[in-house]
């Protein structure tokens, strides 16, 4: 079973940067966010290579080919679900319009006779 993975919010780790260059050790900062010292480690290199720039969660990001095929196969599903969906209001509509007729047992609303002979006893 996969786990998903942890995401922090860019507020977060700007404010972990900041705790780290006020003099505060790693691993004090890595117990007081509740995050580890490896992660602080990452962010803490991406922080001094892009500054301000860093973090820039996803928003930023272009969307890639396979969140637009995606996209676009989830469209084709929601108009073919539509179109479903139509056709089954069409249908029931015509049958609460023209219900059937009961068939009970035995009953002279039976349409059709069986094919079986009589027995001796019932002729």
């Amino acid at each position: 079973m996969l786990v998903p993975r942890q995401q922090y919010s860019r507020e977060l780790k700007i404010a972990a940067m900041h705790e780290i260059e006020s003099g505060k050790g790693i691993a004090e900062v890595a117990r007081m966010f509740q995050v580890s010292p490896k992660r602080l480690e990452t962010w803490k290199g991406e922080w001094r290579a892009k500054g301000e720039l860093a973090f820039p969660g996803n928003a930023s990001r272009p969307p890639s080919k396979l969140d637009a095929d995606r996209i676009a196969q989830l469209e084709r599903k929601i108009g073919q679900q539509a179109m479903e969906i139509e056709f089954l209001k069409k249908a029931l509509r015509r049958f609460r319009e023209h219900p059937l007729p009961v068939v009970g047992n035995g009953n002279a609303v039976s349409i059709s006779k069986s094919g079986k002979r009589p027995t001796r006893g019932q002729q």
